[in-house]
């Protein structure tokens, strides 16, 4: 008989055996359920995040910020800075000669989530040409804010994390009563972090007369340098250029290496409880088939279809647990929404992840089933026929 003959052969005598093994088998399934559970929904946090690192955006996307600034908080540019920006050569302009420039002022502030407790969102005050930069922008209800009136729009995520958050409400933010007017979404998660209002309505409301960020639109990718260049040497103002994705990617890497360390780190402990479970199950096994194994090996099978069959029954009996925990997460988070230090991400069920938890539990499946493989492999064949 050939190796792939008596590797099927041992492959399905050994899955027929489960129903005497059944409760070391759920013990395993459970096991690795578990294991995948968590580590999806722990994984869907980091596919957020990464929605929001620029990967996808274009090279022609840009971002300028006040030279050394390492957060939008630190930044300050004045009028007469953004005025230079939208004058740099290579900014891309519509028909009429307008620029595809926005400048945009942050603020902090307060909100009531759902469950009762105090969060805090970002109010952006963004000039006219935030339609130009980012037309991905779109309404969902309501329409949109008018220019030096207060009132806002509202991502629908934050709508769903937030109370208060329905079109036609009225938010008081320090003193001042803003109404919300529609409610928006976008194409990454930091989109979705914020509200959104006129730039001079905020700054006029918040005492403030500078911004912290331009989000500028190239008319290429080539374009790049000879704007950057025009801007970084001219010594009237202090800027750092960057794209949209080198910005995004230094806000964000240390914030997803976390998420990756800390899923990883809890689904490495979970996977070893699991790998006990498929261990104790294989050992099952191996003891239930003893007597079978010796005659099989007395009449000419060769050790490695017996390792190789238990491995592949560890792994299949760790499949179904990976399927269900994949499931669960998909069903509980996919799509849901957290907020944390003033953004809001949304988690999602990618099919990175899923391909991550299923390599996961056939890792548990392989490294549960290589210890009973190796006994039965050296299980002399005279002392399993007279232990049997």
């Amino acid at each position: 008989m050939s190796f792939l003959k008596q590797t099927l052969a041992l492959t399905i005598t050994g899955l027929r055996g489960l129903t005497e093994r059944r409760g070391s088998s759920l013990v395993t399934v459970i096991g690795v359920t578990s294991v995948v559970g968590v580590l999806a929904s722990l994984l869907s946090m980091r596919e957020g995040v990464a929605t929001v690192d620029g990967a996808s955006a274009g090279a022609d996307h840009v971002v300028v910020q006040s030279r050394g600034a390492t957060s939008i908080v630190e930044s300050v540019l004045n009028r007469d800075v953004v005025t230079a920006i939208a004058d740099a050569p290579g900014v891309r302009r519509a028909a009429d000669g307008t620029p595809y420039v926005a400048a945009a002022a942050f603020v902090s502030v307060d909100a009531i989530r759902r469950n009762g407790k105090r969060g805090s969102v970002l109010l952006v005050g963004v000039t006219p040409g935030a339609a130009l930069v980012e037309p991905d922008i779109r309404m969902l209800e309501g329409r949109t804010y008018r220019p030096a009136v207060h009132e806002l729009i509202v991502s629908d995520a934050i709508r769903r994390i937030f109370r208060g958050m329905e079109v036609g409400s009225r938010i008081t933010l320090r003193g001042v009563e803003w109404q919300i007017v529609g409610v928006f979404t976008g194409k990454d998660s930091l989109g979705d972090s914020v509200l959104r209002a006129d730039a001079e309505t905020v700054l006029s409301a918040f005492g403030r007369n500078s911004f912290q960020q331009v989000n500028v639109r190239l008319e290429s990718p080539a374009a790049y340098r000879v704007f950057s260049d025009t801007l970084t040497g001219n010594p009237a103002i202090a800027v750092d250029v960057k794209t949209l994705a080198e910005s995004r990617s230094a806000a964000f890497s240390d914030l997803e290496r976390l998420l990756n360390f800390v899923a990883w780190f809890i689904g490495g402990v979970m996977a070893a409880g699991a790998i006990c479970g498929a261990l104790n199950s294989l050992y099952a096994s191996v003891d239930a088939r003893r007597r079978e194994i010796a005659t099989l090996r007395a009449i000419g099978f060769s050790n490695a279809p017996i390792v190789l069959s238990l491995l592949i029954e560890g792994m299949l009996l760790a499949l179904p647990g990976a399927i269900g925990g994949a499931l669960i997460a998909w069903t509980l988070f996919d799509g849901d929404v957290v907020n944390t230090q003033g953004r809001v991400f949304t988690l999602a069920i990618t099919p990175r992840v899923l391909l991550d938890c299923v390599a996961w539990a056939l890792a548990i499946g392989l490294l549960g089933g290589s210890l009973p493989a190796l006994r039965a492999a050296r299980m002399p064949v005279a002392t399993a026929l007279r232990a049997s």
